[in-house]
């Protein structure tokens, strides 16, 4: 049997004998080739193969242009399997010989899908997702995800996949088989990074199997990854997983040495506090309690960043920007304000700051500071800040 393959890059096989895209040395006759073996089962009209090949009608004469192209894709396959007749044309038709049987990865992905899913014993249930998600290896011919007719195919088959992924990480979880659910959870990732679920899964498989270290590296890693690409904060599961995580790493330590030691800031850091929002949330309450009890006061700053060109919101361009003139701000943001103040990233183009202990005159001294720091960088981001200062109210 030939075996096509549609994940990652097309290319067959017959026995030990490939045809890869480079052989084939022609992207048009890899687009005519694995239309004809996905749709193998069809009659396709020299119409519809025209209107998949040149969509926006570029050729002058499709019957004509069709006809050479399929006069080039049959030499390649004799050439490559033998003298056989790869390819039928019927009247005004072509079609792939249903006497050669082609075995196609996404078809075959998708059964063991269906069939897991009705799979009632838990550990067929786990090999049958196990050899589904193997067969994986990228997106559903990605160098032509701008062909409308891969487009739908490409969101079908990866929204599969996650779904797949998702649901076996849960049953390895159940198993205690973390290794496993680690290196399914990586690979996922590696294909979508900004899927919060996949992060939450490898979290969980990391404190499953007492990586605790490498669970705490990952989460901040996640958050700065929400922040640049989707200006989004984690969410309520991710911060609950990571709350878990640090309850499980300070267990049952007795020794108070240990514990001293390992709350003290390596090198005695200088300079404002930084961490992510769900540390800057506990912060605030426990801030809040200390300065209602000796009657001191708080103030809470909002720093926005806005793009000094007229980029479009949430595009490459935009992000790209935003991100350098968050890096600048985080850095004088750091080196401007006393080792007592808090300060988190907010959002994708946002920081909180927390000044505890400060009056009003001090804090509005401390934001022009900032100001005057951040537009003191010689090559300073193409951006501009604008800044709100409020007390908060401790009733």
């Amino acid at each position: 049997m030939i075996y096509a393959q549609f994940f990652a890059q097309f290319q067959m096989a017959e026995e030990n004998v490939p045809l890869s895209q480079d052989q084939i040395r022609s992207d048009m006759v890899t687009k005519l080739l694995s239309y004809m073996i996905y749709h193998r089962g069809k009659n396709t009209s020299v119409q519809e193969l025209a209107e998949v090949l040149w969509p926006d009608d570029r050729s002058d004469n499709p019957a004509g242009a069709l006809k050479n192209l399929m006069y080039r894709l049959r030499n390649i396959l004799k050439k490559t399997w033998g003298d056989r007749n790869f390819v039928i044309t019927g009247k005004g038709s072509y079609q792939w010989n249903p006497e050669l049987p082609v075995g196609v990865d996404a078809e075959e992905f998708e059964k063991l899908c269906t069939e897991a899913r009705e799979e009632s014993d838990p550990e067929q249930k786990i090999l049958k997702e196990k050899k589904a998600v193997a067969l994986y290896k990228g997106r559903f011919l990605p160098e032509f995800s701008d062909e409308y007719w891969i487009m739908s195919l490409s969101v079908y088959y990866h929204s599969l996949f996650l779904s797949v992924v998702k649901e076996l990480a849960t049953l390895l979880e159940a198993e205690n088989q973390f290794e496993e659910m680690e290196r399914i959870c990586r690979k996922a990732i590696e294909m979508d990074s900004l899927d919060e679920e996949l992060h939450c899964c490898l979290l969980r498989a990391y404190i499953g199997g007492n990586k605790q270290s490498l669970a705490a590296e990952h989460y901040r890693e996640t958050v700065e990854l929400l922040y640049d690409n989707l200006g989004v904060r984690p969410s309520e599961d991710l911060q609950e997983i990571y709350d878990e995580m640090m309850k499980q790493l300070h267990d049952q330590e007795a020794d108070l040495n240990v514990i001293q030691e390992e709350l003290r800031e390596a090198k005695e850091k200088r300079g404002a506090f930084y961490c992510e929002y769900g540390v800057f949330k506990k912060t605030y309450e426990l801030e809040v309690r200390r300065a209602g009890r000796i009657g001191m006061s708080i103030y809470l700053s909002i720093i926005t960043l806005h793009t000094e060109a007229k980029l479009e919101k949430g595009s490459v361009e935009y992000l790209s920007v935003m991100s350098g003139g968050m890096d600048q701000m985080q850095a004088v943001l750091l080196n401007s304000l006393r080792s007592g103040d808090v300060v988190t990233r907010y959002s994708t183009s946002q920081f909180l700051v927390m000044l505890p202990g400060c009056q009003y005159e001090n804090a509005r001294m401390v934001l022009d500071r900032i100001n005057y720091n951040f537009y003191s960088i010689k090559k300073h981001a193409k951006v501009r800040i604008q800044y709100s200062l409020d007390e908060l109210n401790l009733d």
